[in-house]
């Protein structure tokens, strides 16, 4: 489910959402004025932003741009399956001196490479470890390509969200590029007491060479981000990415801007801006992006406005340095891109196949 649900949402949703998410004392407030209009809900909304806003600065996307990522050991924490056509593991890697979680599915062929899977919002209650890519990640094991998705800061075994908590998204992207950087020469361990059979040991591939990104809703948000920090031609497949600047995508599904204004106030907001550093995506980037037209979560608005800013950004780079945008329309799919998801899985495995 996406935070896109949050528009149907009662007063008493509301607080519950804010108990099950952890969300800062700021985004509480700002909640509760836009139910009851309390000026005193506002002015405690706006004190917070300048109180617990301050350390936000140093992991803003332009700070991102020089931040000392750094890899880790992999180490087993489960053996989830043996299925037919490949391996899963639970496994847990290091990101900001802190442990997340992840799902990591293998082939037991030879992987054509390694997919890094962005999962959209979930909330916190009967989440599980992968929840939100199992179906499309063996769809792409089908095709010979390893997947790993990370569950993110706060969620299955991962440690909890540092504060502020109004800056996931921005841990998100650290999280990201860690794994990547992880998963280039994987160093896997196994945790004590784990059993994992020898022929699902032996399948652990030594390096990935070749990788691609896959984001849906806010993971496609951050798989942009990722390319912006990588620098790197990766390949990404963005199921209808949330493109909002921080920190209007927060503003939007709290559904009240007093926070946002507040952090636009004493921030400078290019400096968390999506379009600002469009600049970053290596020239030659293959992005595919698929957008359904009864989009309720993330409106196709959005995709469209997205698509004109990477044009806005080729219209200055040569030919051969251009971001290589496929924009696919599915008409009246929702934020899953159903009913078309065999059409879609269908044409994410061939841009694979042309890219990874």
């Amino acid at each position: 489910m996406d935070a896109g649900i949050l528009r149907n949402f009662k007063m008493n949703d509301t607080v519950l959402l804010m108990i099950r998410t952890k969300f800062a004392p700021v985004v509480a407030a700002a909640l509760l004025c836009a139910f009851t209009g309390s000026a005193a809900a506002q002015n405690s909304a706006i004190q917070a932003a300048g109180a617990e806003n301050t350390a936000l600065d140093s992991i803003s996307l332009k700070a991102l741009q020089n931040y000392a990522y750094k890899a880790s050991d992999i180490t087993i924490t489960r053996f989830v399956s043996d299925t037919n056509g490949y391996y899963a593991f639970d496994v847990v890697y290091s990101s900001m001196n802190l442990s997340v979680s992840a799902r990591f599915r293998v082939p037991k062929t030879a992987p054509r490479g390694l997919i890094l899977m962005f999962r959209g919002h979930q909330f916190e209650r009967g989440y599980y470890t992968g929840k939100g890519t199992e179906n499309v990640g063996r769809r792409y094991l089908e095709a010979g390509y390893a997947t790993v998705a990370p569950d993110f800061l706060g969620y299955a075994a991962s440690s909890a969200t540092p504060a502020p908590a109004q800056a996931h998204q921005l841990y998100s992207i650290i999280n990201a590029v860690e794994l990547y950087m992880s998963m280039q020469n994987p160093v896997f361990r196994v945790a004590p007491g784990v059993a994992v059979p020898p022929e699902a040991r032996a399948a652990l591939p030594a390096s990935f060479s070749r990788f691609g990104v896959w984001g849906h809703s806010n993971g496609g948000q951050v798989a942009l981000h990722f390319l912006e920090m990588v620098k790197k031609p990766i390949p990404a497949i963005l199921w209808a990415p949330v493109t909002l600047d921080y920190p209007d995508n927060v503003a939007h599904y709290s559904r009240n801007t007093v926070w946002a204004d507040a952090f636009k106030a004493s921030h400078a907001a290019a400096d968390f801006a999506l379009s600002r550093f469009l600049g970053s995506i290596a020239p030659g980037t293959p992005i595919f992006l698929e957008q359904g037209t009864a989009d309720r979560s993330v409106p196709k608005s959005w995709s469209d406005g997205f698509a004109a800013a990477v044009a806005s950004e080729n219209a200055r780079r040569s030919d051969s340095n251009k971001i290589a945008l496929t924009y696919r329309l599915y008409d009246n799919a929702n934020h899953d891109l159903e009913p078309h998801l065999q059409t879609v899985w269908a044409q994410d495995v061939e841009f694979w196949r042309r890219h990874l």
